[in-house]
């Protein structure tokens, strides 16, 4: 984190923050000025899960409903549609694409909205900001990871491929970070408040504005988090296919297998510090812009 300083540069204070007013549009919220930031990497994570389980529990939501769509797809639709649905197959796959589905909402993308008043606090101060994206990531991971290592753990007892299944547990705890560190810039780059669908479509004049960029936004994750995730594996894929016996063609053996996740790990380490790198700096440049749309919920 103490690169994160030399960023300072880019965030020159042009005033005192502006009032924000809450998601729900019905009641105000304090002064960004006012909004406890956080001195620590302890306290970003408290305030991040508090902001996290807190009454609408719409993040906690969101990732179980993507999990329970996933797994009733997984076990329910017909092979045929199935097979077109998932390119991944195999017991233990099921683990893999469990945690792909989870991470494949809002929650991975749209890092800012749901938190403008401290956001906008922090917008002066690079270092805080950094330690708050690493807090979301974090929180995020911890709501996905531990269910998707259980699931592999029950698969790897049922099968008794315990080596395939030690693999398939380090990629599921590690490589998310680096899926995490990319997909934030999309909602530090476009961000969107929280808002109620019936608020919405009541003043979804402009349409643009309000319902048009919105479920851009909201659609964006489902593909932009598989793809990253299979970015982070190519180098992988590459070395697989260029040094294993069969190829991909196959099953690869437990060697190779291993030897492929640990590189896949190694990119996704550059990528989620790479990623947080690009992203505060990223906010800083656009500081202005940020504090101007994250003041306005009417901006959608």
């Amino acid at each position: 984190m103490a690169t994160i300083g030399n960023y300072q540069r880019w965030c020159t204070p042009i005033g005192a923050p502006v009032a924000l007013v809450a998601t729900n549009l019905s009641r105000p919220v304090p002064e960004s000025g006012d909004a406890s930031l956080p001195g620590t990497m302890r306290q970003a994570l408290r305030a991040e899960y508090a902001l996290t389980f807190s009454p609408s529990y719409e993040g906690v939501i969101t990732v179980a409903a993507n999990g329970a769509l996933m797994s009733s797809a997984w076990f329910f639709l017909p092979q045929d549609l199935k097979d077109k649905v998932f390119t991944l197959h195999g017991t233990l796959a099921f683990a893999l694409v469990l945690a792909a589905w989870m991470y494949s909402d809002v929650p991975a993308t749209n890092v800012l909205g749901p938190d403008a008043p401290r956001v906008t606090a922090a917008l002066d101060d690079p270092t805080v900001l950094g330690r708050m994206l690493y807090a979301k990531t974090i929180v995020l991971w911890t709501m996905v990871t531990p269910v998707c290592l259980v699931v592999a753990l029950f698969t790897g007892v049922l099968t008794h491929n315990w080596l395939a299944m030690l693999y398939t547990a380090i990629w599921i705890g590690v490589v998310p970070f680096g899926v995490l560190g990319l997909s934030a810039w999309v909602g530090i780059r476009f961000p969107y408040h929280p808002m109620p669908l019936r608020y919405r479509w009541e003043h979804r004049q402009p349409w643009w504005r309000m319902l048009g960029r919105w479920l851009v936004l909201v659609i964006t994750p489902y593909g932009l988090v598989p793809l990253l995730a299979v970015a982070l594996m190519a180098p992988s894929l590459l070395l697989w296919g260029l040094t294993s016996t069969h190829g991909l063609s196959q099953k690869l053996p437990d060697n190779d297998l291993g030897w492929g996740v640990a590189l896949a790990c190694a990119v996704a380490a550059v990528c989620s510090v790479g990623g947080h790198w690009v992203g505060i700096r990223l906010a800083c440049r656009r500081r202005t812009k940020l504090l101007a749309y994250l003041a306005d919920p009417t901006r959608g």
